[in-house]
């Protein structure tokens, strides 16, 4: 009898420890979700967001994900997001029954049209600059047959922060051409957020702190240029989100209390509750760079640019990856802006790059260094040491 007695006490001892865990957890979520007012929230106006005529079967596959657009800013005047060329640009598919989701980086160097009214064709980072999100989301749309639902804007000093809260992330520094280039933007991304991060002293595996990690995504005057800093770009995040995944309450406060206010959406409480959840199960390195075939090419004063090779192709693969859409059909929209790309620059489908980082895109890369030096071209400058 007293056996059964001890076996009984030991299953509600269990139960309560249970019981106190679930707790717990979901005080966790009522806390967050009760400070997420803190994030500046902005309905998006459909009615500013323009939409392609696009077929049947891609307009069904839309019904199913949500579409999200992150923005990171290259914001000089911090605390303001409604202007700066965005340095980042992701798009999350998030499947609605699944939760699954689907990541593409879009080289901000890419070659699009980011016009309002007349086409303009230049490096799409340019969109945000112009017209804020939603000339950045209309540029999303009408060059990549997308109909974006809602979108994510934060700056430097935002992933910065969260960087800081969370001790630092693990990186590994590949060359001593990445350490040089790094220390410089270190000194660079000090000026602009009034911070006096250290240079970074060796390659390999290195702690990072925020301004540090920051560096090492704007890194683009490497072998493989804007390829290689969206890659960069993923590695931070995912980077990141490892860390949160183990942080405590009182990092997650701080979080909250410094990060957020430095957050601009479209996203409701839940849906942002929910997407974290989905993204901090994520791996990163699964996403995948846009366009999928290019080359780089200097275009005038427009820079060194990332070229389509061509967009119908790229378009036509970004719908299955994203959608599973395997019965996409470029809009008529989509194939008058590759015939405009292809009549400027003169690359078609053959023209595109191997995967692997080539000696041409360095040398393009040094090419509009040299240019941002002397103010001829967008983009970062003042890296001198």
């Amino acid at each position: 009898m007293a056996g059964n007695i001890a076996k009984r006490g030991r299953r509600k001892l269990v139960l309560l420890i249970i019981e106190l865990i679930i707790v717990a957890i979901l005080a966790v979520g009522l806390f967050v979700f009760s400070k997420l007012d803190k994030i500046q929230t902005t309905a998006l106006n459909m009615d500013n967001i323009k939409v392609n005529d696009v077929d049947e079967a891609t307009l069904k596959s839309f019904t199913g994900y949500t579409t999200i657009a992150l923005f990171g800013l290259d914001n000089r005047e911090q605390g303001s997001l409604s202007n700066g060329n965005s340095d980042l640009i992701m798009l999350v598919a998030m499947n609605n029954e699944s939760r699954e989701v689907n990541v593409v980086s879009v080289y901000r160097d890419t070659f699009l049209d980011v016009g309002e009214d007349e086409t303009d064709l230049r490096k799409c980072n340019a969109a945000y600059s112009y017209g804020g999100y939603e000339r950045a989301i209309n540029m999303l749309n009408k060059n990549l047959d997308l109909s974006i639902d809602s979108y994510c804007t934060f700056d430097f000093s935002a992933v910065a922060n969260a960087i800081d809260i969370l001790d630092g992330v693990d990186i590994e520094i590949e060359s001593e051409e990445e350490l040089k280039y790094l220390n410089k933007y270190i000194k660079h991304t000090n000026g602009i957020l009034k911070t006096k991060s250290k240079k970074v002293k060796g390659t390999g595996m290195q702690t990072l702190d925020g301004v540090q990690a920051v560096a090492y995504a704007r890194i683009r005057y490497t072998s493989g240029g804007d390829y290689k800093r969206a890659k960069r770009q993923r590695i931070v995040l995912s980077a990141m989100m490892k860390k949160m995944k183990t942080a405590n309450l009182s990092q997650l406060n701080k979080i909250v209390d410094t990060v957020f206010p430095q957050i601009e959406t479209s996203l409701s409480k839940t849906d942002l509750i929910t997407m974290a959840r989905v993204l901090l199960s994520y791996d990163m390195s699964n996403s995948r760079g846009f366009p999928f075939y290019r080359t780089t090419m200097t275009v005038g004063k427009k820079g060194s640019c990332v070229v389509p090779c061509d967009l119908e192709k790229n378009v036509t693969e970004l719908q299955e990856f994203m959608y599973g859409n395997k019965e996409y059909t470029p809009s008529e929209t989509v194939q008058n802006y590759n015939s405009m790309i292809i009549n400027t620059t003169g690359l078609t489908a053959d023209s595109a790059a191997h995967d692997d980082f080539e000696d041409s895109d360095k040398a393009a890369a040094e090419a509009e260094e040299a240019a941002e030096a002397e103010g001829d071209s967008e983009g970062d400058s003042d890296l001198d040491e």
